[in-house]
């Protein structure tokens, strides 16, 4: 009887976390098998137009599509599709030569004319994280060697596109005028370590199979799962062998995963949660920037709304752990009363019986945020409160507050992106109009800095102009980074997740590259 009980508590575990519908329901823990779980579950259908603009489904996806050149333990960059390359003198042709073995998942080779077919479909039907506009001319020399020509000298061209651009299989792809649309079996067809067995909108569930015949050698897991849970299911169910690995675990609840004996994995996210501006109103000027940063107490909001979960970020953009960071003289803006008040009164500000006004009316700040930061709202208008400066918090879903940055309807918010990654993804990180970014639209040093490093020709003339543009983003404070949170990773002994510093491909901070599905 108490047999029976343990079996059926097992099966309704197993049939309310959806891995009875999946087929890896199996009661042992198989080294063969690896379930990954995470709160949201859904990032749509893991193929490259199909998949939301978030990291987590540019994972997924790259589980099934692969890369001309991949990344080793390090991030550094290493033979994928491509298993070697050269770069010519002036910097602007790549000759690639392609792994014989490659195959696609319907058993068709992977030739150059589906590396030359991918950059030219791409350039009519834009990727979301990568961008080939720089790529002037695309040569299919021989089956497996391809050469890509660009328009001018692009630094980051190993180090961010290479290793981020899914290679698509032209027999397929060149049939589909409108990619977005396409959510057929066909459309999930790549050349991946995984094949995609089922997808599960509705319960945010997806089962991949391993693929026998992949050319970097056989994958680690015969079946691999990615699943939505809750974190305290989670616990249980990795506990008990159902479930391998859950990413970004909950800082909170890490005591209880500690205490069920799981592994547990944390790391400085360096995806900081930042203050964003609206630049077109009171804080237009760099100088009000300043003030309020020197009116914030940032430790004070890492020790309220982040105790043992996140420390101080930096002010430069780049964060200690990155390799472009440089320890220098940048302003830190530790938290001076007086220091913020003189910039507020240079800029015409009164301060009169504890509050400030401006042109004879109490300054009010509109503050905007989404459910993931409360916490850290309510501390820092606590603050600004307390300075003088009423502050009003609006809490929004993201579509919402993403409107009202687009219409203006705010003056400061809270936001967090990732600041990881070769350099050639900050510019779009500060001056796109992308809902993440600083929205900061000045074309001055700091921004010609950004453009200016793509031509840079060593590694120590790149990294002089991201010393100058950390230096330029602290004194301009396009966003003003607050905190560098602490991320979890919980897991099985049948995983070691690994975290890269400079990211996953373009910068994701997360610790499930397909690396870690590899032997």
């Amino acid at each position: 009887m108490v047999h029976s009980s343990r079996f059926l508590k097992h099966a309704v575990l197993m049939a309310g976390l959806g891995l009875l519908s999946l087929g890896v329901a199996s009661p042992v823990l198989a080294s063969d098998r690896l379930v990954i779980a995470e709160a949201k579950g859904d990032r749509g259908l893991p193929a490259p137009y199909a998949h939301q603009k978030a990291g987590p489904a540019y994972i997924y996806t790259s589980y099934i599509f692969d890369t001309l050149l991949g990344q080793d333990k390090t991030g550094a960059p290493a033979p994928a599709l491509a298993s070697s390359w050269t770069v010519s003198d002036d910097g602007l042709s790549y000759d690639l030569m392609l792994n014989p073995k490659a195959q696609w998942h319907d058993g068709k080779p992977v030739t150059a004319e589906d590396v030359a077919f991918t950059f030219s479909y791409m350039k009519e039907h834009p990727y979301n994280f990568v961008s080939v506009a720089n790529v002037e001319k695309i040569e299919s020399l021989a089956a497996d060697h391809v050469r890509l020509t660009l328009k001018e000298r692009d630094a980051g061209m190993i180090t961010s596109k290479l290793i981020s651009l899914p290679i698509l299989p032209r027999h397929i792809y060149e049939k589909v005028a409108i990619p977005e649309r396409f959510t057929g079996k066909q459309a999930t067809i790549g050349s991946g370590p995984y094949k995609l067995v089922s997808y599960d909108k509705a319960q945010g569930r997806y089962l991949y199979e391993r693929n026998e015949t992949y050319y970097l050698g056989q994958p680690k897991y015969k079946q691999l799962a990615a699943i939505r849970m809750t974190p305290s299911t989670a616990i249980e169910a990795i506990a008990n062998g159902q479930v391998d690995l859950y990413n970004s675990f909950p800082m909170e609840q890490l005591g209880a995963a500690r205490k069920a004996g799981l592994s547990v994995m944390t790391y400085l996210s360096n995806h900081p949660v930042k203050l964003l501006f609206n630049h077109q109103g009171k804080f237009k000027q760099t100088e009000m920037r300043q003030a309020l940063a020197y009116a914030i107490d940032r430790q004070r909001l890492v020790d309220v709304a982040y105790p043992g979960k996140g420390e101080v970020a930096e002010t430069g953009f780049f964060q200690r752990e990155s390799p472009w960071h440089k320890d220098q003289d940048d302003p830190d803006y530790k938290y001076d009363k007086e220091k913020a008040s003189q910039l507020f009164m240079e800029q015409g500000w009164i301060f009169d019986d504890g509050v400030w006004s401006q042109n004879g009316d109490p300054v009010v700040l509109q503050l905007v945020t989404n459910k993931s930061f409360k916490k850290l709202a309510t501390v820092l208008a606590e603050q600004l409160t307390d300075f003088g400066i009423k502050t009003e918090t609006r809490v929004m879903e993201d579509a919402a507050m993403h409107a009202a940055f687009r219409d203006g309807a705010f003056d400061i918010a809270l936001e967090t992106a990732s600041t990881m990654g070769d350099p050639d993804s900050v510019i779009f990180r500060i001056f796109s109009k992308s809902p993440k970014s600083d929205k900061y639209f000045v074309n001055g040093r700091m921004k010609k800095l950004l453009i200016d490093q793509a031509a840079a020709s060593s590694v120590g003339e790149r990294a002089a102009m991201m010393h100058e543009f950390q230096a330029l983003y602290a004194r301009e404070l396009p966003a003003y980074m607050l905190v560098n949170p602490l991320w979890a990773v919980v897991h099985s002994a049948n995983v070691e997740p690994l975290y890269m510093k400079t990211g996953i491909s373009f910068g994701i901070p997360m610790a499930i590259p397909k690396r870690i599905l590899m032997p």
